[in-house]
This record gives structure tokens, sequence and C-alpha cells, in this order.
């Protein structure tokens, strides 16, 4: 290794950059996501396995929606 020579940029690797939330042009992604929450936790344990991907969208377009509605209220 020639120490005249400098060395390269050292590039991250992307799972590194990676967000657990990632809110893209018409998507989102969760990746790695811990929520430790015992009541968010529960709701989704009563819930069959093959149906609990749907009922955390469900979840979160309810939540969302009232958050606006409140939002909304309150101008």
């Amino acid at each position: 290794m020639d120490p005249n020579r400098p060395s390269p940029p050292v590039t991250p690797l992307a799972a590194d950059l990676r967000q657990p939330v990632q809110v893209l042009s018409t998507t989102m992604r969760i990746h790695d996501l811990t929520i430790e929450k015992p009541e968010i936790v529960e709701y989704l344990r009563r819930i069959a396995p093959s149906k609990q991907e749907i009922a955390l969208v469900h979840a979160l377009e309810v939540g969302i929606t009232e958050m606006q509605a409140r939002r909304e209220r309150r101008h």
C-alpha cells in the first residue's frame, strides 16, 4: 500500500442508511421496527397471524384519520 496515495472514500453499507420507517413517493416501508406499547402488542396478538399485516394497516388508517380530524378541530 502506497502511503502517498489517498484512500478511497468510505461508503456506509445500505443497511446502515436504512431508516426503520421509510416514506417513499407512493408507499411506506417499515423495517425492523420495535413497538413496545402493550396495548398495541395485545391488540395484534389477538388477530390471526395471516391477518396481522392488514390489521396494522387498518389501525394506521384509523389513527391517522383521527389525528387529522383533531387537528382540523383545533384550527
